[in-house]
């Protein structure tokens, strides 16, 4: 149901015309001078960005796995930059956006293991441009991310960690529809918090949010209309189940967006398979380290899932831009 809700909307987003009273309502939420004109400049911008996005998404899915991450990460990054032309009507305001604003390891060490691979944050380039943004994330939790920390926050590898760790990484809490979600109180000892921190962390973190209260030996979270995934990185959707996860892993219980935990892994592995080729060659034809079981079905997933969270971001986008104008 969400994903063909979110196809749907998509379809809406092959006409100029369409895009431009899209971007006008986008401008007039954000009290530009002249969202006319300027909805009039970005509509062919915005067109060609998602245009490009999904010819590469498509192909990724015909193309054998050794190309893929380099199709997905392109993919991703044309359809961020539409995203960005609904809250940024300037950009790129300057060259320094047009640098990736991650850095991975530039030689593998001996032994090396992607799951214990990093990526830097770098302070300029689209990265950190696209965390304050669209996310408002005015400081990022760290300024490094392990492959591992990155994985764990997608909910559609749980199994994954579950079959090699014997443990979760995420809890599934209720359907994204619902106003309620229900969180078991061990949640508490794993991640060693207190309940008044996890309140307050909560209202910190999330718009809608309003209390929290004890059934049983559960926690109740309340919420005063059905929470947005956009506006906080602690819930994240599961697409096939279309159920919220929330963290009960102490190394992940940290607020980043699931689409800014993409980019990050995309752009790891696009590097990888572009300059490390003797290791990408081995781990796809020998299934030699654990690593391939991890990579494998996150790019499963990363392919259907990356633009039906853009898309469902640009659906918010088109819906808050008709709220405020109305």
């Amino acid at each position: 149901m969400l994903k063909e809700k979110i196809s749907v909307f998509m379809d809406q987003l092959k006409a100029v015309s369409v895009i431009q009273s899209f971007l006008q309502g986008c401008y007039q939420s954000l009290d530009e001078k002249d969202p006319d004109t300027l909805s009039f400049k970005n509509a062919e911008r915005f067109l060609h960005y998602l245009h490009h996005s999904q010819i590469y998404f498509e192909q990724a899915q015909k193309s054998p796995i050794h190309i893929q991450p380099i199709l997905l990460f392109y993919g991703t990054v044309h359809q961020l930059k539409a995203c960005l032309l609904t809250t940024r009507p300037h950009y790129p305001e300057s060259t320094n956006l047009l640098a990736h604003g991650a850095s991975a390891r530039k030689r593998k060490k001996q032994n090396y293991s992607f799951l214990q691979d990093e990526v830097k944050i770098q302070q300029k380039g689209l990265f950190p441009y696209l965390a304050r943004h669209m996310f408002q994330m005015k400081q990022l939790p760290k300024d490094k991310f392990s492959m591992s920390l990155l994985l764990k926050k997608i909910p559609e590898m749980n199994e994954v960690y579950q079959i090699h760790h014997q443990q979760p990484a995420q809890t599934n809490i209720g359907h994204y529809l619902e106003h309620t979600f229900l969180l078991s109180k061990s949640i508490l000892d794993d991640l060693h918090i207190t309940e008044h921190y996890l309140e307050q962390k909560l209202k910190n973190s999330l718009t809608y949010f309003d209390r929290l209260t004890h059934q049983d030996h559960a926690l109740i979270l309340h919420f005063t209309r059905r929470p947005n995934p956009f506006e906080s990185g602690f819930l994240s959707v599961h697409l096939e189940e279309e159920h919220y996860y929330f963290p009960c892993d102490r190394s992940i219980f940290f607020p980043l967006h699931e689409i800014l935990v993409h980019y990050l892994l995309l752009y790891n592995l696009s590097m990888i398979c572009r300059y490390e080729t003797e290791w990408w060659g081995e781990l796809l034809s020998t299934f030699a380290t654990r690593d391939y079981p991890f990579i494998r079905r996150y790019l499963d997933i990363a392919s259907a899932k990356v633009p039906i969270l853009l898309g469902a971001y640009l659906q918010h986008q088109y819906e808050k831009g008709k709220r405020n104008v109305s």
